[in-house]
């Protein structure tokens, strides 16, 4: 009995052996899944608590996708953060859904795009189910136009707050200033829709960096 148990420890042994590597292959694509479906959940919670605290519209939900995405959990940097906000403006659509949508596809593909869309729609779903439930006159109440008078300033807090952040990775040099300034100029002063502003910034951003290059590589040719 116990030469057929150290046969069989030695025939495991030797299967190990010869086909390690791809144990090790197997066990490590088992172990990726494991961790990429855990994520599931924890997309879908963040994504959730973005919808239920999103007051103010689009721009609010910078600063907590920056909070909640870049800082706490680093699935993004705040480059990428910014080009997921700039392409989520100029989709049809709430930029909220469309950049939960990006990032919820980012990180777990078509169920993650799917649970982070879900979530974030589902807070305003269940909140317009019981208002229209409740008496019109809701919002002529005092109290109420008070305490929404109230978000909004901090609403402002948080947009001007993920500016400074964001502008510090965004912004490196002067050209990159006075793009940005021009850009502001562009959505404060004239009419023009938010998706054309973009599209031209990206533009203008794209000759600047072709011309940056072409100088830099003259300048080094020259040295």
């Amino acid at each position: 009995m116990f030469c057929r148990r150290r046969n069989f420890v030695v025939l495991i042994l030797f299967c190990y052996n010869n086909h390690r590597e791809r144990f090790e292959k197997q066990l490590g694509e088992v172990a990726e899944v494991v961790m990429k479906a855990m994520e599931l959940p924890e997309l879908f919670a963040v994504f959730l608590k973005i919808g239920c605290l999103a007051f103010g519209g689009g721009y609010t939900v910078i600063a907590l996708l920056q909070k909640e995405t870049v800082e706490a959990r680093g699935w993004l940097d705040n480059n990428e953060l910014t080009d997921i906000m700039a392409i989520s403006q100029t989709l049809p659509g709430i930029i909220t859904v469309n950049a939960a949508t990006m990032i919820g596809y980012r990180r777990q593909g078509l169920v993650g795009a799917t649970l982070a869309t879900a979530a974030s729609i589902l807070p305003t779903f269940i909140l317009i189910l019981v208002l229209t439930h409740m008496a019109w006159g809701f919002t002529d109440n005092p109290l109420v136009r008070k305490a929404f008078t109230g978000i909004l300033l901090g609403v402002a807090a948080l947009i001007l707050n993920t500016l400074r952040k964001t502008g510090k990775t965004a912004v490196n040099t002067y050209a990159d200033g006075l793009l940005a300034l021009f850009t502001t100029v562009l959505l404060l002063g004239t009419g023009l829709n938010v998706a054309l502003v973009i599209l031209l910034a990206g533009g203008l951003g794209w000759v600047k960096n072709l011309y940056a290059e072409k100088r830099g590589a003259k300048k080094h040719g020259t040295d």
